[in-house]
């Protein structure tokens, strides 16, 4: 008997699911006070804690290593055996506090900063530069170690003397390569083994050389990752382990490639929230952005937004209230935690009472944000492949890279920020789709893909997106896209030439600064348009039909903006084309830089056309203006929808210190499914649905600060 107890338990046992770790069992609001500007035993380990929980806060990254201008051995605040110094252990004080107030602790690792000094005594460790010398400057005043030389080892017992307190996580700001590391004697040993042949340089940036060397790169950070990994869960498997990941842009230069990086890791995060410089150049979306990419990225595994509360550059800055809600509300609103850099003086600040408000409404409605689906049937292409090769593409990097952008030509940002921005002001829902969807991922949920200057594509996407759009699929493209293989060497015709119907003309035309555009005749690209003349882009490529019918043609070049009347030239603008079951629209020019750089209404009504033509809306919103992300997401297998409201109608100026309230939206739901219960969630309500006048569910919402959103249960 007692045997087949036990033989049943192991039955119920194993058909019980297993427990997720901590780290997915509910949204993350994390705040990393930058203590290590100073000294962090400066604060009374109770009172901190506990200021944090009053805020809302449910996990911090805790910096408890010291680092005026950078980080060395002799500011740890903990036990260790590779300390300089021994220093009073805060870590020991803090922990107990923290645990009482509910808060899990990553402990904050920069990984890519170092005093000078530090470095100087560990000249081995150091990243070089192709010139042979190691690099400086990182942040103006520090250095940086190779993730491949012995400085792994002392990294890995810090670790473990950091796992030896009851700690949550470890996040690793870092590791990253540089613009031109690293060359030194580890590296090149190692990739020499590895390949046979010597590292090539980072100063071509196309062909199979360069790709391998990204790769190897990747894969050098990929190894450093996964032996952290093994190092903590030998001593606590719940103890998580996440990094500082790739940016939306050019990541060559640091290698953090995060479809490659995610593999060792327990979280993604990206820096979706800093922002920086004259904001008004900075799409207000950007945290959502990132966000939609993550999840793109992260392969089921939960993302974080990290934010910064402060205006970039300055370090002592605190951005308006409204700018911190609209921040945290578009990272939730795509099914990302929320992670806050603030300085000890923002900490008292009284903006602060803005993100407690957010936290406090996240914890109440946490059951909304889990195990949620997005419900988007169009996707925009986010392409590392094009941004890493392409000449349009700038890397992303921090201060201490001073390489100068490549080409102004097909700015491939410019582009997606472009494109991306014409289709939230029209209210669509989207995801944000990468190399990786297109070349091994289902496509066949998506109705259209929007491929903002893809120019970098290889034989295996653009096969796969011409079956695609075969099959019933349609595409959107722009400028160069296909014109270029995966390793950016030019091709001499379109990959998708056939899907496109259009042959390359083998030239780029521009810049054009005053020039048009003119329709041929009517189309529903051009639906409500009425103007004879269009701008026309600064940049196109001459591109000659082959089956796609012209919808607007630009016109021959003016010598002065009062040039007269200008002529046809031969060159389409704006094409269609049937393939298949499906179609593709196609404009050969810079699109998405028009609407980024000018917002050019006409663009962003053929935007707005396209979608009506190549893909079928779920929902409709009146009465709200164009600045308002709407993200539709659901529930239990499509049972519960929620409309995720994002509103950015603020001052025409940034940063937004005012949002005006929405009053009178309504949301019509367009395939016609019954509501059986509406409710808001921000401002909580319960919303009685209606029918318009086709008899489809119409949902009248009151009123929209920075965010609502809207329950339907179907």
């Amino acid at each position: 008997m007692f045997l087949r107890l036990v033989g049943l338990g192991l039955v119920l046992a194993a058909a019980l699911p297993a427990q997720r770790p901590w780290w997915e069992r509910e949204p993350l609001r994390i705040i990393d006070i930058t203590t290590s500007l100073d000294r962090v035993d400066a604060w009374d380990p109770a009172e901190l804690a506990s200021r944090k929980a009053a805020q809302g806060y449910n996990a911090e990254h805790l910096e408890i290593m010291g680092m005026p201008a950078g980080l060395n051995d002799e500011h740890f605040f903990f036990q260790s055996q590779v300390a300089a110094r021994k220093n009073r252990d805060y870590l020991r004080e803090y922990l107990p506090h923290a645990r009482k107030n509910g808060i899990r602790v990553f402990i904050y690792f920069n990984v890519h900063w170092y005093t000078m000094a530090f470095a100087e005594r560990h000249s081995d460790w150091r990243q070089i530069r192709e010139d042979g010398k190691p690099v400086d400057g990182v942040y103006d005043t520090g250095a940086d170690f190779c993730v491949n030389s012995p400085w792994r080892q002392w990294c890995f017992q810090v670790l473990r003397d950091l796992a030896a307190y009851p700690i949550d996580g470890i996040f690793y700001d870092g590791p990253i390569y540089r613009g031109d590391t690293c060359y030194c004697r580890w590296c090149r040993d190692k990739y020499r083994a590895q390949y046979g042949s010597d590292l090539p340089s980072k100063k071509e940036r196309r062909g199979k050389d360069f790709a391998r060397l990204i790769q190897f790169q990747a894969d050098s950070l990929t190894d450093y990752l996964r032996e952290s990994r093994q190092v903590l869960k030998a001593i606590n498997p719940e103890i998580a382990l996440y990094m500082n990941g790739g940016v939306r842009g050019a990541n060559w230069a640091t290698a953090r490639l995060n479809r490659v990086l995610v593999t060792e890791q327990d979280l993604l995060g990206s820096e979706g929230g800093f922002i920086s410089g004259d904001l008004t150049r900075v799409p207000m979306w950007k945290p959502g952005l990132t966000a939609r990419l993550l999840e793109t990225q992260a392969g089921g595994k939960p993302r974080v937004i990290f934010s910064a509360a402060g205006h970039k550059p300055w370090t002592f800055s605190l951005l308006p209230a409204p700018e911190l809600r609209l921040l945290y509300a578009s990272s939730i609103a795509n099914a990302a935690s929320v992670w806050m850099g603030i300085t000890p003086t923002e900490f008292q600040q009284p903006e602060m009472e803005t993100l407690a408000e957010m936290n406090r409404y996240v914890a109440r409605n946490a059951a909304y944000y889990q195990d949620t689906r997005s419900e988007a049937r169009l996707a925009v292409v986010w392409s590392d492949t094009t941004a890493n090769f392409y000449a349009g593409s700038d890397a992303q990097m921090i201060d201490v890279d001073r390489i100068p952008q490549r080409s102004e030509v097909g700015n491939l940002d410019a582009e997606f920020a472009g494109v991306t921005e014409a289709l939230i002001r029209a209210h669509v829902p989207f995801d944000v789709i990468d190399d990786t969807t297109l070349e091994r991922e289902p496509l066949g949920r998506y109705q259209a893909i929007f491929l903002p200057n893809v120019a970098c594509m290889g034989d295996a996407v653009a096969s796969r997106l011409a079956d695609y759009v075969r099959g019933g699929g349609n595409l959107f493209a722009t400028f160069e896209t296909s014109l270029y293989d995966e390793t950016g060497l030019r091709r001499t015709d379109y990959a998708l030439a056939e899907v496109l119907g259009v042959h390359s003309g083998g030239r780029i035309i521009g810049p054009k600064r005053w020039d048009f555009m003119k329709p041929l005749e009517a189309d529903p690209l051009l639906q409500g348009l009425r103007r004879e003349w269009y701008p026309a882009s600064v940049y196109h490529v001459r591109a000659k039909p082959a089956g796609a019918k012209a919808v607007l043609q630009f016109t021959t070049p003016l010598k002065g903006r009062y040039d007269g009347v200008p002529g046809l030239s031969e060159d389409p603008a704006l094409l269609a084309h049937s393939f298949g079951k499906g179609k593709a629209v196609y404009f050969s020019g810079d699109f998405g830089a028009m609407v980024n750089n000018f917002r050019t209404p006409e663009y962003l009504a053929i935007a707005a056309n396209a979608v009506e033509m190549l893909a079928v809306r779920p929902l409709e919103i009146a009465g709200a203006p164009e600045p308002v992300e709407v993200v539709l997401r659901s529930q239990n297998n499509g049972q519960r929808w929620l409309v995720h409201l994002v509103n950015f109608n603020g001052e025409m100026t940034r940063p937004i210190r005012k949002v005006w309230p929405l009053r009178g939206v309504s949301l019509t739901l367009l395939d016609g499914k019954p509501v059986k219960k509406a409710s808001t969630l921000v401002k909580p309500g319960t919303l009685t649905p209606g029918k318009d006048s086709r008899g489809r569910p119409r949902i009248l919402v009151p009123e929209i600060g920075e965010y609502e959103v809207v329950v339907l249960e179907r």
